[in-house]
């Protein structure tokens, strides 16, 4: 389940920013794309904090 959390986590985080950067640099895809990106760069943070904490509880 570790290597799970840490994998959504990077997941998330990865589809995020790279949408925002595509949408910003490629095309204009407007609002709609930037706060679904932001939203999804947002979920992949509790996952990534969350492993770092069960990390450093061992």
């Amino acid at each position: 389940m570790k290597e799970h959390t840490l994998l959504i986590a990077f997941i998330l985080v990865g589809i995020g920013t790279i949408g925002l950067l595509i949408n910003e640099l490629i095309f204009d895809w407007g609002r709609c794309a930037i706060l679904t990106f932001a939203i999804i760069n947002v979920a992949g943070l509790p996952f990534l904090f969350a492993h770092l904490a069960k990390k450093k509880a061992r």
